[in-house]
């Protein structure tokens, strides 16, 4: 397998009448096929990234996506790590005037509302069907939200577990509400709503009524 800024060079076969003409040589970076496969992602959906797809996108034949990943599910892993990062550059973001521990719930829905496809591409998948909600490693952040949500709420590492849980499944309701069209949330209304039922959750977890 080529390493990130490999070159890729393959000669194209001819084209078939009403296909999309291709050069006869195609020079592809492997970062430009994850990018163009990321893109496609984000616009259209999982589903739509396919080498054909791909191949219209950079104007060349689908050696070179053959030659630079072994098969799909490679790609699929590298545009998924491409979004993790587009992910979490949002979800760390500040927002002026909202305690830290608000932050993530929020910028959480954010990132479902304006990348609809990429936020189904991460966590609406079946990649982890089997395991249970508490040991869900979906989001590469859990450690860092964790800490965040222990040092803001004053409280222990188990308990903001706790909190981590229940609270994130709420968020997720919110996103996944807004990504189907099921209801149309404000931003106002979605800081109250996190607001209101964070308050909730630590309060339970703070009196024992709960546990992780």
């Amino acid at each position: 397998m080529c390493d990130t800024d490999t070159l890729v060079t393959v000669t194209s076969g001819t084209t078939k009448k009403g296909e999309l003409e291709m050069p006869s040589t195609a020079r592809i970076l492997k970062e430009e096929i994850i990018t163009a496969a990321y893109d496609i992602t984000k616009e259209q959906g999982m589903e739509a990234m396919t080498t054909r797809a791909i191949s219209q996108r950079l104007k060349c034949s689908v050696k070179p996506i053959y030659y630079a990943f072994e098969n799909m599910d490679n790609l699929r892993e590298a545009v998924l790590a491409k979004t993790m990062q587009k992910y979490t550059s949002i979800l760390t973001a500040d927002i002026h005037g909202v305690p830290k521990v608000y932050q993530i719930g929020l910028n959480y829905v954010r990132f479902a509302r304006e990348y609809p496809h990429l936020f189904r591409f991460i966590f609406c998948t079946d990649r982890q069907e089997n395991t249970s909600i508490v040991h869900s490693c979906l989001d590469e952040n859990r450690p860092l939200v964790i800490k965040r949500m222990q040092e803001g709420w004053g409280v222990t590492q188990a308990q903001a577990t706790d909190i981590y849980v229940k609270t994130g499944v709420f968020c997720h309701g919110i996103a996944s509400m807004i990504i189907s069209k099921t209801a149309k949330f404000e931003d106002s209304d979605v800081y109250r709503l996190i607001k209101e039922v964070s308050e909730s959750i630590v309060s339970d977890v703070r009196s024992g009524c709960s546990s992780a």
